[in-house]
């Protein structure tokens, strides 16, 4: 089941190792589609963060579950680069990359 919108909420992020040990981001933006998969890739680009990185976003993406191209993605409003910031990743950033090792 699909949702009908997803919202996300970038008023204050969290960098680093939260969601208790992290530190907050003032980065004051919103993020709202029709498809989830699409928010979550425009999210990802407004943290500063690669695509490639996520791997569920990217099992999603090569299963058809949304849009996770974003060439292909509409975006209305101002440009990405102009409220995109560099989120600190988390101290155990290696361990949550296992994935990507081939095996």
């Amino acid at each position: 089941m699909h949702p009908d919108l997803a919202v996300i909420d970038g008023y204050e992020g969290m960098e680093g190792d939260g969601p208790t040990n992290g530190s907050p981001v003032a980065h004051r933006v919103c993020v709202a589609g029709t498809d989830w998969l699409a928010a979550d890739r425009v999210a990802v680009e407004l943290m500063g963060i690669s695509f490639a990185k996520i791997g569920y976003l990217n099992y999603c993406a090569e299963a058809g579950l949304g849009q996770g191209n974003l060439k292909r993605i509409e975006i209305i409003g101002p440009l990405i680069k102009e409220h995109a910031k560099k989120y600190q990743l988390p101290s155990n950033i290696d361990e949550l990359l296992i994935w990507m090792k081939p095996v």
